[in-house]
């Protein structure tokens, strides 16, 4: 999970903070349980002035064992570098310590891809080591299917599938909707928003966008992918909606990171994050009031396939719900929203044959999840 990180910065010489040969890297857990390869972040510019680091040099990340860390060089569809990130360990209310210096850096394995899937009528897929994704583009939409829902891909595997699944179900030679030993596909979405997309609420009505028109990927790993999708403009009522989405996956995550953003002539319009609920199982559905107040987790447990087993799914908002819903065949989570600013949450699943062994086991790692996101690591530069 993508942590909001606090940046404290100390200069080791007084009146000094450029020319030295390393950087150290103090991450603090202010959680009373162990974090584990969570995604750390720092500004470039700051490495890149404490270190002097001109241009064509290249730098290594090391734990205290000296130990090389993957990472990776953010640029967020720029051109200039905007911050580096990394995976982290920490114990429970600990601290651990990384080196950033001057170096050659490892070759490491992505744990992250993506690409547009032009051969398979132009799907967008996503995934890391833990979880897969795919979104619905323009040439799908020309043979009539019409969605703007995110699907899941069921992993039990830590290697990167989408390239080998698309390839052997194109060919014939094993589908993807059959689990071959690391998976498959057996959710459903259709006209709906799948997994965790949001679209506008107007009149109690749920209003959804069609396929997908252009993409643009903002990084493409070794640790985070992310990418831009537009839409053509559609209606919620007599209103055009003009929508764009940002979505990010870190490595090691079941969560991808969503923002929206949409324009419309209206000051304030209502926004439903939704999970596609199947007619025959309306009532496995949850909400956090189990755990308190806030509430900012909606989450579904899919009907239990006999061969395949279980999708447990999630819409996390770390600003809470203000109405959560069961409506228009789908688990709501609906928020007041004001055009033209980003609204952000998380969305993702978990699966009984990889981890998750009942719908209980995934609202525990659910709430563990939320604690997560409202407690960043706390970060400082030495």
């Amino acid at each position: 999970m993508r942590t909001v990180l606090l940046i404290i910065l100390i200069a080791i010489i007084s009146g000094c903070t450029t020319g030295h040969n390393k950087i150290d890297v103090v991450i603090k857990n202010p959680s009373p349980f162990d974090r584990d390869n969570e995604i750390t972040e720092i500004e470039w510019n700051r490495v890149q002035e404490i270190l002097s680091i001109k241009e064509g040099e290249r730098v290594i990340v090391t734990d205290i064992n000296k130990k090389q860390v993957i990472y990776q060089l953010i640029i967020n569809g720029r051109s200039n570098i905007e911050s580096i990130i990394f995976p982290v360990s920490v114990k429970a209310e600990g601290e651990s310590v990384y080196t950033i210096s001057k170096g050659q850096p490892e070759q490491f394995e992505p744990l992250v891809y993506g690409r547009l899937v032009p051969e398979r009528k132009d799907d967008f897929a996503w995934e890391n080591n833990r979880t897969a994704f795919r979104i619905y583009g323009p040439a799908l939409k020309s043979t009539g299917e019409i969605s703007n829902g995110m699907d899941f891909w069921a992993k039990k595997t830590e290697e990167l599938i989408i390239d080998k699944w698309y390839k052997n179900d194109l060919s014939n030679i094993a589908s993807y909707h059959t689990d071959n030993g690391e998976g498959l596909d057996f959710y459903k979405v259709g006209r709906t928003l799948g997994l965790g997309m949001t679209a506008p609420f107007f009149n109690d009505t749920l209003c959804l966008g069609d396929n997908f028109i252009n993409y643009e990927i903002l990084d493409n790993g070794p640790l985070r992918i992310t990418f831009r999708l537009t839409y053509e403009p559609y209606f919620a009522g007599n209103n055009e909606i003009v929508e764009t989405r940002v979505i990010s996956l870190d490595a090691y995550s079941y969560f991808n990171r969503v923002t929206n953003i949409f324009y419309t002539n209206r000051e304030i319009i209502d926004l439903a994050t939704g999970i596609v609920i199947p007619e025959e199982n309306p009532e496995m559905v949850e909400s956090d009031a189990i755990y308190g107040d806030n509430k900012g987790i909606i989450a579904y447990e899919t009907p239990s396939d006999s061969i395949n087993g279980t999708i447990y799914t999630a819409a996390i908002n770390p600003e809470r719900f203000d109405v959560i819903k069961v409506s228009n065949g789908h688990y709501l989570g609906i928020n007041s929203y004001k055009p033209g600013d980003e609204y952000s949450y998380y969305a993702g699943g978990g699966w009984s044959k990889a981890g998750f062994n009942s719908f209980e086991k995934w609202k525990e790692f659910l709430k563990r999840q939320k604690e997560i996101i409202d407690n960043p690591l706390i970060t400082q530069i030495k």
